[in-house]
């Protein structure tokens, strides 16, 4: 699966940089990847094999993100149609938790408010995306590109 190779192709960056990290059991809430640096964090690990977007789950999902937390969103590069774990063939954000959560939280319930739903409703998958007509996503999309390859943001490693 797409989601599992991403963990491990993430395990795998983090120790090229120094760190030492391991792979949280299945259906750990939320969060992926345990991390030792400078201190600890967790990394939720998230994968789109053809699309510029981050798919974060659920709101109670998105809602455990903390400020200490990452969220690592590999997608395919600007110049490919598909995802390829291998250098040169993906992009990777690195955002940190608090702002993947209030970010994404913050777009489902305008996305809600404009069709007239209850902005309160937890029915639907929260995104971010890179290829919305919505002016809060491209906003909020422009952040994030931001955070592509933001090492700098993780604590230092050991």
């Amino acid at each position: 699966m797409l989601g599992d190779a991403a963990e491990l192709f993430a395990i795998t960056l983090l120790e090229a940089h120094g760190y030492t990290a391991k792979q949280l059991r299945n259906n750990y809430p939320t969060y992926d990847i345990a991390v030792d640096g400078s201190c600890q964090f967790l990394i939720s690990v998230k994968a789109s094999s053809s699309k510029q977007h981050v798919r974060l789950g659920t709101r109670a999902s998105a809602g455990r993100l903390e400020p200490d937390g990452f969220v690592f969103a590999f997608m395919p590069p600007d110049d490919r149609d598909n995802l390829i774990l291998a250098e040169g063939g993906y992009k990777l954000l690195i955002v940190p938790g608090d702002v993947a959560r209030d970010d994404s939280i913050a777009l489902q319930r305008s996305y809600l408010a404009e069709r007239g739903k209850d902005p309160d409703s937890i029915y639907y998958s929260l995104m971010v995306k890179g290829y919305s007509r919505r002016q809060h996503q491209r906003d909020v999309w422009a952040r994030w590109l931001r955070y592509e390859n933001a090492w700098d943001l993780l604590p230092q490693a050991r």
